[in-house]
């Protein structure tokens, strides 16, 4: 079994003739924590938007658990498991951080389902 749950391989994304990155590799093995840091304009967002499917690369491919994320929507790349935290504390501030963690875990329902359904045990258990 394949030990790295992410892989970049020759990543490059260019928009316009500027590359925001250039033949980027990069992996990631299970239980592992990694933070991306550099200056403005360093690429940063980019790498995360092609990881997530919000932006195509020019360039290369992203293997999640070994499986190529390119043709994927973003949606579909969600569904797999990899998502994006921004800097806001909750994604919606008028639900409590319960609805949420709902919202985040439940991968077969729409929002309102979420919403207004009772959470399962199971799904409790597992978020």
């Amino acid at each position: 079994m394949n030990s790295k749950i992410l892989e970049i391989e020759n990543l490059t994304v260019s928009f316009d003739g500027f590359q925001a990155l250039n033949q980027l590799n990069f992996s990631m093995d299970t239980g592992e924590l990694r933070v991306i840091i550099g200056p403005n304009g360093a690429g940063k967002t980019t790498f995360l938007d092609v990881i997530t499917g919000k932006v195509q690369p020019t360039t290369g491919q992203v293997l999640f658990k070994g499986r190529n994320t390119r043709r994927l929507s973003e949606h579909q790349i969600a569904r797999l498991g990899i998502g994006r935290k921004f800097q806001t504390p909750r994604v919606y501030l008028n639900l409590t951080v319960r609805e949420n963690l709902d919202l985040s875990c439940n991968r077969n329902q729409n929002v309102f389902a979420t919403l207004f359904k009772p959470t399962s045990v199971a799904e409790r258990k597992y978020c």
